[in-house]
């Protein structure tokens, strides 16, 4: 008896841990012309859903970072090269350039 309580134990802790396990999120990123996206990188990224990633975009000489597009409906801020993507689900984003800098 004692036997069968402790692997029923067992196997509800196993089934508990289990459950907490976040699924996991594909986040693809890539850039225009003109820079890149130097965190986390360029290519596809797999992290937990739920947690937040921080993206940061680095223009070329010549150009300025102009937004993010795709789905940046859990982005911070898309207007700013350094922010970040809450995922909750699997999103696909590009870093976008263009030529010229801001101000005189």
């Amino acid at each position: 008896m004692r036997r069968i309580i402790l692997f029923l134990i067992t196997v509800a802790l196993a089934v508990g841990v289990t459950g907490c396990i976040p699924p996991q999120r594909n986040l693809t990123v890539s850039s225009t012309e003109g820079g890149e996206v130097v965190t986390p990188g360029e290519g596809v990224f797999t992290c937990y859903g739920g947690r937040g990633v921080i993206l940061m975009a680095l223009s070329d000489t010549g150009y300025h970072f102009v937004n993010w597009t795709g789905d940046v409906c859990n982005i911070a801020d898309a207007n700013s090269p350094a922010t970040a993507i809450h995922m909750d689900c699997d999103y696909s984003i590009v870093a976008n350039f263009e030529v010229g800098r801001w101000g005189p």
